[in-house]
């Protein structure tokens, strides 16, 4: 596990430094108000593109179920989740054709209309194209396979943010960029489907209980994955709403540094999940605990503490890594939101177990609230507080999250109770985060 977990973080790390070195440069190209534009393409990419719809995790979930497996692994899921990919693939790239039109007749004044709709199509294509190869990526952690997959995912994904630089030398515009990520993206799903050896679709399996469990299964997890990314970037559109695209830009330069301590996490959570998967039946009940205590260990290592660091050094960071085009409004907001990582990624193996213990719909429902109460949040802080109530409504949001999901999980079963993170690890985390907040 400490060997995926490694292999998982030395294929974020490319990314991180990627988008580090390239957002400074991006801003000085398009400027902030253009950067918030583009930023706001970005995030629709990701909320399309990397929320799957819970298909590449169904399919690593019922890779280990033995009632579908049936010798074959991962192989009859994948069949499966690779023909509801191609379907949802080609209702995002239609997508983005009314919404390209919608921006080309209301868009910001100072952005080109004409090059503000070509290269939103351009971005919801790359997301299309990015949701087809989510199945066989998932392919390759049913297999334990992380090095390989993050040999293709690390170069990837340091493409979004590289490959705009190199086009914005030849032409300036977000078309140029758009299309030196579709590009990229082309490029990254031919490699998955290398990887895992492009294994064909097939017939359509005659299993019915195998198509409605990973519905059942993909469903709940997908509308839990589309819900979390909403809440992850409906801020940005709120505030270029009631603000402006400058403050987008100062609000998303503060949450580039600290959603990077989801990389870590990210990594020790998407190694673990095959193993939590394998011991999720009650003879497995001993094991599954150890392999929680040692990711316990780990998050607090690899989540909490780079919370810690943020908070109190958090403005010299800033002021190291955009030098010009620091923006001391950006520090206050960065600082808050550290503090809502630090305990999330505590929380994080507490819903991964969540998952495994069949809990994919409590999940979801606990989405829609998050929703509710993230736009409220902003509706109400925004207006007086700027960026930074923005920022508040980041961490709040985060905080009440741990403790719903600590019950929602006591609540599956006996294993589920004396499990993951308690209410006063939580608790004592979100303390000391809260008070170096206030010291700092």
């Amino acid at each position: 596990m400490l060997r995926n977990i490694g292999s998982n973080i030395v294929g974020t790390i490319l990314p991180a430094a990627a988008a580090l070195i390239a957002v400074p440069m991006l801003v000085g190209h398009l400027g902030m108000g253009v950067f918030g534009v583009f930023s706001m393409q970005v995030a629709a990419l990701f909320f399309f593109g990397l929320s799957d719809f819970g298909i590449s995790r169904a399919i690593v979930l019922l890779s280990f179920d033995d009632r579908f497996s049936a010798g074959e692994g991962w192989l009859r899921p994948y069949r499966i989740g690779l023909r509801y990919s191609a379907a949802l693939a080609a209702i995002v790239a239609i997508l983005g054709l009314p919404v390209s039109a919608l921006l080309y007749r209301w868009h910001p004044a100072h952005v080109d209309g004409q090059d503000l709709a070509l290269s939103t199509g351009l971005m919801f294509l790359s997301a299309a194209i990015m949701l087809l190869s989510q199945a066989p990526r998932a392919v390759l952690e049913a297999q334990q396979r992380f090095l390989l997959a993050n040999l293709i995912r690390g170069p990837a994904a340091a493409a979004i943010f590289i490959a705009p630089l190199g086009a914005l030398l030849v032409s300036n515009t977000l078309t140029s960029a758009a299309l030196s990520i579709l590009v990229t993206r082309v490029m990254a799903a031919a490699c998955y489907f290398w990887a895992c050896g492009v294994v064909p679709a097939g017939a359509a399996t005659a299993d019915r209980e195998l198509r409605l469990a990973f519905l059942r299964k993909a469903g709940w997890l997908g509308l839990t994955n589309v819900l979390s990314m909403l809440i992850a970037y409906i801020d940005r559109f709120i505030l270029g709403a009631m603000g402006s695209t400058i403050m987008v830009g100062q609000f998303v330069i503060a949450q580039e540094v600290v959603t990077k301590m989801w990389i870590a996490s990210g990594a020790v959570i998407s190694a673990a999940m095959p193993r939590l998967a394998s011991q999720r039946e009650a003879s497995q009940a001993g094991e599954l605990r150890k392999t929680t205590r040692q990711l316990v260990a780990i998050m607090w290592i690899a989540g909490v503490l780079p919370a810690v660091i943020l908070i109190l050094f958090g403005g010299p960071i800033l002021k190291l890594w955009l030098r010009g085009n620091f923006d001391p409004a950006s520090v206050l907001p960065l600082q808050i939101m550290a503090a809502g990582v630090g305990i999330n990624n505590l929380t994080q193996i507490n819903f991964s177990l969540l998952q495994v213990h069949g809990g994919e719909q409590r999940g979801a429902f606990l989405q829609v609230f998050h929703v509710l109460f993230v736009c409220v949040a902003l509706a109400l802080l925004v207006p007086p507080f700027g960026i930074n109530g923005a920022a508040i409504a980041f961490t709040a949001r985060l905080m009440v999250d741990s403790l719903l999901v600590r019950q929602l999980l006591s609540g599956c079963d006996e294993n589920g109770r004396t499990m993951g993170v308690g209410n006063l690890m939580l608790a004592g985390c979100g303390s000391l985060l809260l008070c170096l907040l206030v010291v700092a």
